[in-house]
């Protein structure tokens, strides 16, 4: 089970590549290149975690009764599992974030990533620091 801690803070490119931390990278199965990243639904950060977390949320998921959400935009998997991407590492560790992404999180030229155990965050790091202060970050 990977374990993401500390933090650190990388360039992005004008196409949206950012290097994943070579601890977070080192910590993933070594058959495993990817990671799963979506929007946050509380913060204005990345969600990042290995495609083993993603399927423990779908198998949670699972057993959320959907005849008791009374719409689709109240549905869980809707809010989570529609809106994740799986991404894969280029030969230099690196990942392309979306663009859709990018604007959540108000990420320009560096990315902060987060170490939180089981996941991680990205951010862009004058959010983290302002979501800090505010008590409502990492």
């Amino acid at each position: 089970m990977p374990l993401f801690s500390s933090t650190y803070t990388n360039k992005v490119d004008k196409k949206g590549r950012v290097s994943v931390p070579a601890s977070f990278r080192s910590t993933l199965p070594d058959d495993d290149q990817s990671i799963a990243i979506l929007p946050s639904l509380v913060s204005k950060a990345i969600e990042g975690f290995d495609y083993l977390y993603l399927e423990n949320i779908s198998e949670r998921l699972n057993n959320f009764d959907m005849l008791t959400s009374p719409s689709l935009a109240q549905d869980p998997a809707a809010k989570i599992l529609s809106r994740s991407m799986t991404i894969s590492f280029d030969s230099d560790g690196r990942i392309v974030l979306p663009q859709e992404f990018i604007k959540h999180a108000g990420i320009t030229d560096r990315a902060l990533f987060v170490g939180l155990g089981r996941t991680f965050q990205i951010w862009a790091p004058e959010e983290f620091d302002a979501a800090m202060l505010q008590g409502g970050g990492a």
